[in-house]
């Protein structure tokens, strides 16, 4: 199925020249083009300034998954070894290898904590510029650049994830960065972008969803078969690489071995809410297992105990498990305030339902507390993040209503798929983490289209 350039705007970069500009719009007038540069320019200012005082004044220790990661990276650093070793495989299992070695290779340059935020401040420039870049190669327009750009720089989230050491950042920086590569199309750029997915998918399990997307997006382009043959060889040949790598480091010819399952149980137990619930691993649970048991159990057989305990609830109760998936899409999607932690260092935990009725006791003037800077980053973060969601929302519809779904659909391929997995799982709101790119270049293509060229459809 080759596209039709005269009813598609999405344009392999080496025929751009040959295309009309996006959606066969007239360009906005000069003052607007640079009155959108200078907001974007600013919201880039105010992002990495932000970034740069969560890095120096964050005096908080990791916590939860960080805490293992960063853990796991610090007891390698010590014994001179990279992640995982044999010992790595017993009792906690095994997490996060991609993420933990970047953090072993930041730390033997420079052994503090504070060299990881930093690291994860360039990662997040690289996720602007990847995501900017597809923005600007799928519409060939600057000014859907400028406003990504802007709705990118403003979202408080990536202002405070910095100093988080997640997963989250690493695997979606890498991701989008292997997106775009797929998005220039040329053959170095395929072939890096199937390596740079397979690292991704190293340290978090998710880079199935991209590449169903450039799978897809090499269909809508009428790409050659070389292409695929390009892509599955610079995967394939990182995965072997890394697999050997991993033989190498413990005897264990695995490729990336991690609790998965834990996710699973926690959507599919008797107190099961939609939420992320964790209380499930607690003594006298269906996910509990006795530290001395755990402390020999490998990945594998960590693993099988849980998948065992959630299908066998499942089986039993199959209505209720259907039931729970609105409330896992509700709770995915609601709040962006997960990050928030970070400007309490970490001793307020600002995800979930106790933080919001805390902090409205504080407004309220009920708290047992007075309103902090925190707070107020926290209410704009959550307040911008419902601009975005609503203009994303506004947007899929209108491309489905004017037709130019077709060009986005490699785009919401990635967060279909997201929240497939989610609905299968469980919910949580730094869950959606991953996709918010792809809601923030839908809303900026909504945006341009309706607000900045003040049409209502595509001509």
């Amino acid at each position: 199925m080759r596209f039709d350039r005269e009813k598609n705007f999405f344009l392999r970069s080496e025929q751009s020249v040959l295309c009309s500009r996006f959606g066969n719009a007239a360009a906005p007038c000069e003052s607007t083009v640079r009155a959108l540069k200078i907001i974007a320019l600013c919201s880039y200012v105010l992002m990495l300034a932000m970034q740069i005082r969560n890095i120096v004044v964050f005096q908080g220790s990791p916590t939860s998954d960080a805490a293992r990661y960063v853990g796991d990276a610090f007891s390698n650093l010590e014994a001179g070894t990279w992640y995982p070793t044999e010992r790595d495989f017993v009792g906690g299992g095994v997490a996060g290898t991609g993420l933990v070695n970047y953090f072993i290779f930041l730390l033997r340059m420079v052994p503090e904590t504070k060299i990881l935020y930093v690291g994860n401040l360039l990662l997040v420039q690289l996720m602007l510029f990847s995501t900017v870049y597809i923005a600007k190669q799928i519409t060939q327009s600057d000014t859907v650049g400028y406003i990504t750009a802007s709705f990118f720089c403003f979202t408080g989230t990536y202002w405070a994830e910095v100093c988080v050491a997640r997963t989250e950042i690493f695997f979606t920086a890498l991701a989008f960065f292997a997106l775009a590569l797929a998005v220039r199309g040329s053959t170095p750029c395929v072939i890096l972008s199937g390596a740079v997915l397979a690292y991704a998918q190293w340290a978090r399990p998710l880079a199935i969803a991209f590449i169903v997307s450039i799978v897809w997006l090499f269909i809508r382009r009428a790409d050659k078969f070389t292409s695929y043959v390009k892509l599955f060889s610079g995967f394939f040949a990182v995965v072997i690489a890394l697999t050997a790598f991993t033989y190498v480091n413990s005897g264990r010819a695995i490729y990336s071995p991690t609790i998965a399952d834990g996710n699973f149980l926690m959507g599919a137990h008797e107190d099961a809410d939609g939420s992320y619930e964790n209380t499930v691993f607690n003594e006298g649970k269906a996910g509990y297992i006795p530290p001395e048991e755990r402390a020999e159990m490998t990945v594998e057989e960590i693993n099988a105990v849980y998948k065992k305990a959630a299908t066998d609830w499942i089986k039993a109760n199959p209505v209720k498990y259907l039931s729970l998936m609105p409330k896992k899409l509700f709770y995915f999607l609601a709040t962006d305030t997960y990050s928030g932690d970070i400007y309490f260092d970490n001793k307020i935990q600002t995800a979930g339902r106790n933080y919001i009725n805390s902090l409205m006791n504080i407004i309220t003037g009920r708290g047992s507390r007075e309103l902090e800077f925190g707070d107020i980053a926290i209410m704009y973060t959550q307040a911008f993040y419902m601009v975005i969601l609503a203009l994303f929302l506004a947007g899929v519809l209108h491309s489905m209503k004017n037709g130019y779904w077709r060009t986005m659909s490699f785009l919401y391929g990635i967060f279909l798929i997201g929240v497939a997995s989610v609905l299968y799982t469980v919910g949580g709101g730094r869950y959606h983490f991953p996709y918010l790119p792809v809601m923030i270049i839908t809303a900026a293509v909504f945006t341009d289209t309706v607000l900045v060229r003040k049409r209502k459809k595509f001509k």
